[in-house]
């Protein structure tokens, strides 16, 4: 089972039976990195399993 501070908002709550279709409206691709920054992480991306391994 995934961590649950790792998913999106849409995904956590997909995640609850009934609202399995929230899936699809997850829109954390990708990393958001900090602008001017070496690598900082502003914003993770999803890492639901329902996304696949194209990510």
């Amino acid at each position: 089972m995934t961590d649950t501070g790792t998913l999106s908002a849409e995904c956590a709550v997909a995640r609850t039976p009934g609202y399995k279709d929230l899936h699809g409206q997850c829109r954390q691709t990708r990393d958001i990195h900090l602008p001017h920054s070496s690598g900082v992480v502003l914003m993770p991306r999803c890492r639901c399993t329902c996304h696949g391994s194209t990510r």
